[in-house]
């Protein structure tokens, strides 16, 4: 990539390598070979998360006759033309949760409650489901639930921390659809946007016991200062909110696997740049940390490539944080991560990159990420109001004064983020 590249070039070079990158990891590749358990009785399907309808619409043509089902999407997520008659719809809020997914949890529940001991529940799983899928505890309202939900987004919390607290204030989470689905059998099939590919994160596993506690639960609540009612840190610290565990009787049914990961994006992203002539430099597929704090090392690290006069590509996935100061502020932390990067290159020629959510969603804007590239300060307005821009948490609005943002729309995968720079 020479410096005097034009902007459109550039874009569309980066463009086509997280394309490629995505490929492996959508539902209609990753479960193609998915080989499914025999059942006696009958199914139910419950799919959820960013990925939902995609996930079904990979395995419809293969489940039993009379199989009946619910999938549970973010606004706009739902497969085009995908439609089956014996599988429920419904489209509800992410990140924060409301009445909708409500309705389908309850839903979900139901459904659970009705299956006997030859039957089985299916679960398909896939980021988002957290959010999408809430059923608060008994005694804990939608808005107590929305409110810790905010104040965890706001402080930067990872997400293995949002789930265990999530899972510790549900009455579908941490293993309690598939206790309340006991005697069936449950079986899950998860796509992970978890840094290290814990399985039982995944959308706070509903359907997997898990080994967290209401402790480990006070103590993230009491790390970040987040104000909760009384009533429910009492229950917390009585235990009365506790999830099913690994021995309780009601998990001794329950399957999971994986089908795609965030290292087989990067192991794509991968064989994209080398392609393309770069060596590759893998930095890790579950990085994670303060994003802006991550984008001034990345640009640390090209520049040292660069003074060494290698054609590297520095890859690397996981899921950064972004502590929140402007409640009004537009941006994510792909944004935010590649903004911190430009600013810290500052104009240096013969790099680019880019950042983006792999479900084509960059926080709660329109945009999947973003593009750098040598002048990219300069189409912000220079340096100063870049800086600004990040500083009050629009990094949206600093890419898009630079016709600088990558908007595909939803991907139908969700395997966290994947950063890619370019130098040489």
């Amino acid at each position: 990539m020479h410096q005097t590249a034009k902007p459109d070039s550039i874009k569309a070079l980066l463009k086509g390598i997280y394309a490629e990158a995505l490929k492996p990891v959508l539902p209609s590749h990753a479960m193609q070979d998915l080989s499914l358990p025999k059942v006696q009785g009958r199914i139910f399907l419950l799919s959820v998360g960013k990925a939902a309808a995609q996930m079904a619409a990979a395995i419809h043509d293969r489940l039993p006759e009379g199989t009946t089902g619910l999938i549970v999407t973010r606004h706009g997520y739902a497969q085009s033309g995908f439609a089956p008659s014996n599988i429920e719809i419904i489209e509800a809020s992410h990140p924060v949760p409301d009445d909708a997914g409500i309705q389908a949890a309850q839903r979900a529940l139901a459904e659970a409650d009705l299956l006997g001991e030859d039957d089985q529940l299916l679960v398909l799983m896939s980021g988002g489901a957290s959010a999408l899928l809430p059923a608060p505890a008994i005694g804990i309202s939608l808005a107590e639930k929305q409110d810790i939900t905010r104040k965890l987004l706001h402080c930067g919390a990872p997400i293995d921390q949002m789930n265990i607290v999530r899972k510790h204030l549900s009455a579908i989470k941490g293993g309690r659809l598939a206790a309340r689905a006991h005697p069936a059998a449950t079986y899950m099939v998860a796509i992970s946007d978890i840094p290290g590919d814990d399985i039982t994160m995944i959308g706070s596993g509903p359907s997997l016991p898990d080994i967290s506690t209401c402790a480990d639960t006070l103590a993230i609540i009491d790390q970040y200062s987040i104000a909760i009612p009384d009533a429910i840190r009492s229950r917390l610290e009585n235990g009365n909110l506790e999830t099913p565990k690994p021995d309780d009787p009601d998990m001794q049914k329950v399957e999971a696997m994986l089908c795609a990961r965030p290292a087989d994006m990067c192991q794509a992203a991968i064989h994209a740049v080398q392609e393309l002539g770069y060596e590759a430099v893998m930095l890790g597929d579950a990085l994670e940390g303060d994003a802006a704090q991550l984008g001034q090392d990345h640009a640390a690290l090209a520049l040292e490539y660069k003074a060494e006069g290698r054609k590297v590509a520095l890859i690397s996935g996981g899921e950064a944080t972004v502590k929140v100061r402007n409640r009004d502020g537009r941006g994510g932390r792909c944004t935010a991560y590649l903004l911190a990067c430009a600013i810290a290159l500052d104009g240096a020629p013969d790099i680019c990159g880019f950042a983006a959510d792999s479900d084509g969603i960059d926080g709660s804007e329109d945009n999947a990420g973003a593009f750098l590239w040598p002048a990219v300060l300069d189409a912000m307005g220079g340096k100063d109001d870049a800086k600004r821009w990040l500083d009050d948490d629009n990094s949206y609005l600093a890419f898009e004064e630079a016709d600088a943002l990558l908007i595909t729309g939803p991907s139908g995968t969700n395997v966290n983020d994947l950063r890619v720079i370019l130098i040489g």
